[in-house]
């Protein structure tokens, strides 16, 4: 007769708690205290103990399966949800190409989940998509939580982020909503920002569209102009060594003033052109890059763009087209890094120096 493993002699509490989707070990594991009368804290210290962690910095996501076990879970809850809700990739093991790796992919960082589907408790989850809860329709971002039943396009913008958007690789850190947001904030400076975004500021308590409420009262525009900026056409005229930059620049304004009805501004003719130069040096910097230190022969280059794209950190050269845009003549420059280091590279937000 097999004996029993140490996990399968842990008993499951009496009060089980239906897992939110997507949600973290560690938030489930509060939830399940409140449930059974316990305090969150001597859970976590039981389950620290149980899983053998350290003590002083435990991190409860790698005690899955003693949490899964505690509440009754089936084995693997949690892995499996990680894996719907895993961000697409660019890795050697797709080509370079957009896709749902089982080795490289990762989940976005915890966020507070929504307080009416976890029924009051505090929580986190991992799931894809970005800021509204599109249930209840509220905004759920940092601990915020903000009734947006009154605009619909909130809800429009979330199911775009969490459908085209996410097959693109972008999400809430990924850098390209950041570089919607940054656009449309210097616009705005200059510019009225339309009676929509006015009725928003009003309805939420918001005086100025600054660096802090850009993402809330303009989340619907920053997130279709992130679809525009990603698209494959567009992001591959504007970076492409083809074209004069003054022209690039321009495509970049009119891309925010339709989708914000207004005018360019001279400032954000300077944002514009800072980021489509920084990006055309970054490219250039791809099409030199060889395959290795003792190697001069040139590296392929949808893994040259990855690799350029986080050394400038220009986060629209991983949605080019290597077919759509001109090649330059090869000079050896810089060797391409190993691809398990471009593997383990997260992406990080653009550094735009303005």
């Amino acid at each position: 007769m097999r004996a029993p493993t140490p996990l399968e002699t842990v008993r499951v509490l009496p009060q089980g708690v239906r897992p939110l989707a997507a949600e973290t070990a560690t938030g489930y594991l509060g939830r399940l205290a409140t449930a059974n009368a316990l305090t969150p804290r001597d859970l976590r210290l039981h389950v620290t103990e149980l899983a053998g962690l350290s003590p002083s910095r435990p991190n409860l996501e790698r005690a899955a399966a003693w949490v899964e076990r505690l509440g009754g879970l089936d084995p693997g809850h949690f892995a499996a949800d990680a894996r719907r809700n895993a961000m697409y990739v660019r890795c050697q093991h797709y080509d370079w190409q957009p896709a749902l790796c089982k080795r490289c992919g990762y989940t976005q960082s915890p966020r507070t989940a929504c307080q009416r589907c976890a029924r009051g408790n505090q929580t986190s989850i991992r799931s894809r998509g970005g800021a509204v809860c599109n249930r209840h329709r509220r905004w759920q971002l940092d601990g915020t939580d903000i009734d947006l039943r009154a605009f619909p396009e909130y809800a429009h913008a979330e199911r775009c982020l969490s459908g085209a958007l996410w097959k693109r690789g972008v999400g809430l850190a990924t850098g390209e909503l950041q570089l919607a947001a940054t656009l449309i904030r210097h616009w705005a400076i200059d510019e009225f920002p339309g009676v929509r975004i006015e009725d928003r500021m009003s309805a939420i308590g918001v005086d100025t569209l600054d660096a802090n409420t850009v993402f809330l009262v303009a989340y619907p525009e920053v997130v279709r102009l992130a679809t525009v900026l990603t698209d494959l056409s567009f992001a591959s005229y504007l970076l492409s060594p083809r074209f004069s930059l003054a022209e690039q620049v321009w495509a970049l304004e009119a891309a925010v003033i339709t989708i914000m009805s207004g005018s360019t501004t001279m400032r954000l003719h300077d944002v514009a052109d800072n980021i489509v130069a920084r990006g055309k040096a970054a490219v250039e910097t791809a099409f030199g890059m060889r395959q290795s230190a003792h190697n001069k022969r040139p590296a392929a280059l949808e893994k040259a763009l990855i690799a350029a794209s986080q050394r400038h950190r220009t986060c629209l050269l991983r949605h080019l087209s290597t077919v759509r845009i001109q090649n330059l003549p090869y000079q050896p420059g810089l060797a391409v890094p190993r691809s398990r280091l471009l593997n383990g590279q997260l992406p990080i937000p653009d550094l735009i120096d303005f």
